[in-house]
């Protein structure tokens, strides 16, 4: 009887991280390959001079990021890091685009009226149902290709697509890191 009292306890707790992990929602991740990629025959990889988030020829805060989370999950998939003549290079893709998206609150409200027409009487009544509201909301695209480095031919490549928040924009290089390691652990 006492090891029941026990469960019964934990139901809360239980629900209220069912419904934490429910309401937590990640990156959208999309791969696709080139038909019949596999790693076998690579071994190596570099990165794209100039990067596509680089300006120019000076990589950017955000590249060096990119290069340090991705150097890792490559590795971890049993690659190597070269500099001369890999053969897989590494590019990536930055944007964002804003959204607007219109919500419907509901809102009710009745009214009845009666009266006396030309023909004989009438009533009625009227309700509003809803009000409208529109939300701008910014989402951020991260994609990876990977390209053959003899053939100069993608062969694959991921992305993740996400809402950004305030609190995501100042945790910029946690945010990345895992966008990185969510797209790569896709990856053959």
């Amino acid at each position: 009887m006492k090891d029941l009292n026990i469960g019964w306890r934990l139901l809360p707790v239980l629900a209220v991280a069912y419904f934490l992990a429910a309401c937590e929602s990640g990156p959208k991740i999309v791969t696709n390959s080139a038909p019949g990629f596999s790693l076998a025959g690579y071994q190596t990889f570099g990165f794209l001079k100039p990067l596509g988030t680089d300006r120019g020829n000076v990589q950017t805060l955000t590249s060096a990021t990119l290069i340090d989370a991705a150097t890792f999950e490559l590795q971890r998939a049993g690659l190597r890091q070269v500099d001369a003549n890999p053969d897989l290079l590494v590019n990536f893709v930055i944007s964002t685009r804003e959204t607007l998206q219109t919500r419907s609150t509901p809102n009710t409200g009745a009214s009845m009226h009666y009266g006396r027409g030309g023909y004989g009487t009438w009533g009625g009544y009227s309700m509003s149902m809803s009000t409208n509201e529109v939300v701008q909301r910014t989402e951020g695209t991260l994609g990876i290709d990977i390209i053959d480095a003899a053939r100069l031919q993608l062969v694959w490549e991921g992305a993740a697509t996400a809402r950004i928040t305030e609190s995501m924009q100042q945790n910029r290089d946690q945010l990345i890191r895992n966008a990185v390691a969510d797209i790569l652990a896709k990856f053959p």
